[in-house]
């Protein structure tokens, strides 16, 4: 069902961007565009996807899972009397190509509403909603992803920097990968000092931030950092001028 329609390719605004943002879990937004496949009159679950002009769903990437949540129409008018709609959204995916957000899920029709309910009339063009994630949902993912930089962290405390390779920040088995190898003889001991360096540094209270820096600037400032950061890594070959790409920073420090 992804792919952009011909006049709404408009990039998604992403809220969790920003340090604010990344703690925000509800916005009101726009529908830009409404999709569904299915068959109205034959069920009252009808797959639904939307693109919004911004969103605090974190699209699935980076290593880590969807965010998830629902999407619900305000009442008309502000009456209590209106009929609101939810759509119940269980991916959220990104076109790194446009910067559209697509948010998929289900939409449930009562089996005492109209059979001819219209989700593509109900979530039509310029409806005003609200978009809120799920918090339990988004706590646990972060807090998983943000413990894959704090063992990059660790790593440097243990004056092991190998460069890193791939994060897996998914709750059925998250790890951090690296190039490099530790020898066989040494691993044990390793891992005890990894486990108390990363102990420490939970302790510490350390402060977090994020910016989004052109491509040069995080390069220059992760290696500063860390000495074993390679933006080419985690950039496409086909990238232009790496000056006029942009890309989220966290720091721990």
């Amino acid at each position: 069902m992804t792919a952009a329609a011909d006049d709404d390719d408009q990039a998604t605004k992403l809220v969790h961007l920003t340090y604010d943002g990344n703690f925000q879990l509800t916005t009101d937004a726009t529908v830009l565009y409404c999709r569904t496949n299915a068959d109205t009159t034959s069920t009252n679950i009808i797959p639904i996807e939307l693109q919004l002009d911004l969103t605090t769903m974190h699209p699935q990437g980076g290593g880590q899972p969807t965010d998830v949540g629902t999407i619900t129409t305000f009442p008309k008018d502000g009456s209590c009397c209106d009929e609101v709609h939810t759509a119940n959204i269980d991916k959220v995916t990104i076109d790194r190509a446009s910067g559209v957000v697509y948010h998929a899920g289900t939409m449930v029709v009562p089996s005492s509403s109209s059979s001819n309910i219209d989700p593509q009339t109900i979530f039509a063009r310029n409806t005003p909603v609200k978009v809120s994630v799920d918090p339990n949902a988004r706590r646990i993912l972060s807090e998983c992803h943000t413990a894959g930089h704090v063992v990059d962290a660790a790593m440097a405390q243990c004056e092991k920097m190998m460069p890193p390779t791939k994060g897996y920040h998914f709750m059925d088995g998250p790890y951090v990968e690296y190039k490099g190898c530790i020898d066989i003889g040494e691993r044990d001991d390793f891992l005890d000092r990894l486990k108390v360096a990363y102990q420490e540094l939970i302790e510490q209270d350390i402060p977090t931030t994020i910016e989004t820096l052109p491509l040069n600037e995080a390069e220059s400032l992760c290696n500063r950092l860390a000495q074993n950061f390679n933006m080419k890594d985690f950039t496409s070959p086909n990238d232009a001028d790496p000056n006029d790409g942009r890309v989220r920073v966290v720091v721990l420090m």
